[in-house]
């Protein structure tokens, strides 16, 4: 997890040989013994992820420690985003925040994130969203998805579902996790995007109801202390 130390200069987000979405549409399933995400956006951008079960339990862990962590500067990144953007129809603001996210530093955050092994996984928090690093055998290549930490509360239901079937599966299965992996990944890219079947979309009064909800419910909560191992050391000069 990272922690911004003063506003500065901004870059883009992309990170050498490392491809980069912003994350608006989530699918998330299981099959072959792996949790899998399919993660996008409805003009065609798309990161497959999976996730093979020994790794689900610290996964859901630090997923949830990310959660909090990001939400402690989410709502003022999405307050200013929406004020100071112009917004011209219902997917205007998703838009707006795309590109302000993709206008900040990430690529300074990565570089000073650990990357232990060429398969390492990490969660990264910044600017208030989610960002999970990805390579081989979790995604298909070197990926950066970066999530709305609140797309994963609304799909928390689905989201550990998905996990004990994963877990189910490979207790059942005699297939190393890794080659269930490649399984499940070439079974999910094999699919078309976007889905076929889309959720309707809430309501402009649902949505903003929810928002409301789920703001109103981090007023309430202790703010969330992040352990020091967990602070990158940026540089004010790389941001």
């Amino acid at each position: 997890m990272s922690k911004r130390k003063k506003p500065g200069r901004r870059s883009m987000a992309g990170f050498p040989g490392r491809r980069t979405v912003v994350v608006d549409m989530l699918e998330i399933g299981a099959v072959h013994g792996s949790l899998t995400m399919r993660a996008g956006r409805d003009d065609g951008q798309l990161v497959c992820i999976v996730l093979p079960a020994p790794v689900l339990p610290s996964f859901m862990e630090n997923l949830a420690h990310a959660r909090l962590d990001s939400e402690e500067e989410y709502w003022r990144v999405i307050h200013h985003v929406t004020a100071s953007t112009p917004v011209n129809g219902p997917g205007g603001i998703p838009r707006a925040v795309e590109k302000w996210l993709l206008a900040q530093n990430w690529s300074s955050v990565l570089a000073a994130a650990a990357d232990d092994a060429p398969d390492s996984l990490a969660l990264i928090t910044h600017v208030g969203h989610i960002g999970l690093r990805l390579a081989p055998p979790y995604a298909a290549g070197r990926a950066l998805a970066i999530f709305d930490p609140l797309q994963f509360q609304r799909l928390e239901r689905s989201l550990l579902h998905a996990c004990r079937t994963a877990h189910e599966q490979a207790v059942n299965s005699a297939v190393h996790p890794l080659e269930t992996a490649a399984l499940a990944l070439r079974h999910i890219s094999s699919q078309p995007w976007p889905p076929p079947a889309q959720p309707t979309l809430p309501s402009q009064e649902e949505a903003a109801s929810y928002m409301q909800g789920r703001y109103e419910a981090f007023q309430r909560r202790s703010p969330y202390i992040r352990a020091d191992d967990n602070t990158l050391n940026l540089s004010s000069e790389s941001l």
